[in-house]
């Protein structure tokens, strides 16, 4: 497919509303980490930090999107394109979630989950990275883009089987019935990130087969 000035000037915008979706998810997991060391003022900080960079994300994609119905790109890859953009949006909104549950909402994690919940986000956040650069290949190497379309679906499974022994220790434990689902709902949540991602690379999948022919 050809590229000129105008596909240029998106495919930037598009890998600056990723970078904007990574800082997101960067400043999640430091969310985690601070709840690991009860530092409840860093917890705040990197907190808001999320809520700055999906703002920023958000804003970058409607950018995008304005200058896409300028009439870049063939007619069948824009609305994929413009698809995949908007799937990727919806993780940084997913990240945004989980730091409205913990904050709002006053949640109590107790010591035994902090680890285990550090985890998930991590491997969620490992998820999305592996994606983003099967993305950014969409207009690079294909074979490469390919490679991280699998990889992508491997670090799904591999977050979706924690989340699943998460949410069991969760039921394990003596609390009240109504602690337990709020723990589980922050748990789907946070395997929420690395489902979106997958749902990117699902569709990035059907873009590469349509590129190759």
């Amino acid at each position: 497919m050809f590229f000129g000035k105008k596909e240029m000037a998106i495919i930037q915008l598009f890998e600056e509303h990723l970078e904007y979706i990574g800082r997101t998810l960067e400043n999640l997991e430091k969310v985690f980490l601070a709840i690991l060391h009860n530092d409840e003022t860093s917890i705040e900080i990197y907190a808001e930090e999320v809520h700055k960079m999906e703002s920023a994300a958000d804003s970058k994609r409607r950018e995008m999107e304005n200058a896409m119905y300028q009439g870049a790109f063939l007619p069948n890859f824009r609305g994929d394109f413009l698809g995949l953009a908007e799937a990727f949006d919806k993780v940084a909104n997913e990240a945004e979630n989980v730091v409205d549950q913990i904050v709002l909402q006053n949640l109590v994690i107790s010591d035994d989950l902090k680890e285990d919940l550090l985890k998930q986000v991590q491997l969620s956040v490992e998820t999305y990275r592996v994606c983003r650069e099967a993305a950014v290949n969409l207009f690079q190497e294909l074979d490469v883009a390919e490679e991280k379309i699998k990889e992508t679906e491997k670090l799904e499974n591999i977050e979706d089987s924690h989340e699943r022994a998460l949410v069991k220790k969760i039921f394990e434990k003596d609390i009240s019935l109504a602690e337990k689902r709020q723990l589980r709902e922050l748990v789907i949540s946070i395997g929420n990130i690395a489902n979106l991602s997958e749902d990117c690379s699902d569709m990035m999948e059907i873009i590469v087969l349509k590129r190759r022919v």
